[in-house]
């Protein structure tokens, strides 16, 4: 399956989605702010329900930079870069979404909190306090709602505002949309072990990154 260079591409480019909304979702927990770019690249995503390819998803390849950065100093072991709360979140999400995979009336149900939350964004704009508390809302009332739950650490007096908060549910459907994507596409935890050098090499040669 990974034989296929354009297949390696979009499988990493999704990871990245997952590996951004993961940092960012750590940034605002310990400092209460996040790169904004970066941010809306993960909020848009999540109303891109039928893009044509995956790099329209998120805008372009270098809107996820952070994500493929972050891809990059975990996958390739750099003890001294990597932050381990960030892998933490991506196994998560990931795991999140595997248990979202298998409850079909919660996936509806999601399916159409977040086609509410679309026309929301055709109002005011995708990346309007609204429409973050509606996405947010939707987080806490679907996947908040299973029986595994993503425990994020940061510092209370960021986590305990409520927009802050908003921002960070908000970033966690975004991860798994982006989780949800990866799987449609044939990615898989294993190969985060078997193929952590080719999908390394893919993420720096797509943000132009120096060769390690």
């Amino acid at each position: 399956m990974l034989e296929q260079p354009h297949k390696v591409k979009d499988i990493t480019l999704a990871l990245a989605g997952i590996f951004q909304a993961a940092s960012l979702v750590r940034d605002l927990a310990r400092t209460g702010h996040a790169d904004e770019a970066a941010f809306q690249t993960c909020i848009t995503s999540v109303f891109k329900i039928d893009a044509e390819n995956v790099t329209s998803v998120y805008g372009s390849e270098q809107n996820l930079r952070l994500g493929l950065k972050e891809l990059t100093l975990l996958l390739g072991h750099n003890k001294a870069s990597t932050d381990p709360y960030i892998g933490r979140y991506v196994i998560s999400l990931i795991h999140l979404e595997r248990k979202l995979h298998k409850n079909p009336d919660l996936l509806s149900n999601l399916s159409r909190r977040v086609k509410y939350s679309v026309s929301q964004a055709n109002y005011f704009s995708e990346s309007h306090p609204t429409v973050i508390a509606s996405l947010a809302d939707t987080y806490l009332k679907t996947l908040g709602t299973l029986n595994f739950r993503i425990h994020v650490l940061g510092q209370a007096k960021y986590l305990n505002q409520p927009a802050i908060l908003d921002k960070v549910r908000a970033l966690l459907l975004a991860g798994i949309r982006s989780a949800v994507l990866w799987r449609q596409l044939g990615g898989n935890r294993w190969q985060l072990l078997l193929w952590r050098t080719r999908l390394v090499q893919t993420a720096k040669r797509i943000a132009g990154l120096a060769a390690a």
